[in-house]
């Protein structure tokens, strides 16, 4: 018994960061939870919009991939997509947001703030997508730092 709380105690950390996935291809998923794991962050996969929105509603996440088409739903028309976009941005800042596509150039600056996105990233460089996460991650967390400690010395957060 002892053996099985210390394993969660190790796994247990309070700082960890937290990652929602929603991707439908199931090799995708997996290169992309895997890439996470590696980038330090626990990855978990909601199943369609529904379960997004479910999570979303009840976990904090430091980081969001999510593909264009992701349950069945158009570019134009993913719903989650669109939840995210309109978020607060009191809520919405604390989110980086990864965005796959098929027509978006990989790190196109333009793209993402058209899209409301912090990265879009073209499915055919998923290979890649552990450095493209590792760079983005990094400008994201480099762009709101002072902004997060003034936060944190008025405690606000």
């Amino acid at each position: 018994m002892t053996d099985k709380i210390d394993d969660i105690l190790k796994e247990y950390d309070e700082n960890a960061k937290m990652a929602l996935v929603c991707e439908d291809d199931p090799e995708a998923l997996k290169n992309i939870k895997a890439a996470l794991a590696e980038l330090r962050y626990s990855a978990e996969a909601a199943a369609n919009a529904e379960e997004a929105f479910e999570k979303l509603k009840f976990n904090r996440y430091d980081a969001v991939v999510i593909s264009e088409k992701f349950s069945g739903s158009t570019p134009d028309g993913n719903a989650f997509l669109k939840h995210l976009q309109f978020m607060p941005m009191s809520t919405r800042r604390h989110i980086f947001v990864a965005l796959l596509g098929e027509a978006l150039a990989t790190m196109d600056t333009m793209a993402a703030f058209d899209k409301s996105v912090n990265v879009v990233i073209n499915r055919k460089d998923l290979p890649n997508i552990k450095g493209i996460l590792k760079r983005s991650l990094h400008d994201y967390e480099q762009f709101y730092k002072v902004y997060k400690e003034s936060l944190i010395k008025m405690g606000k957060m």
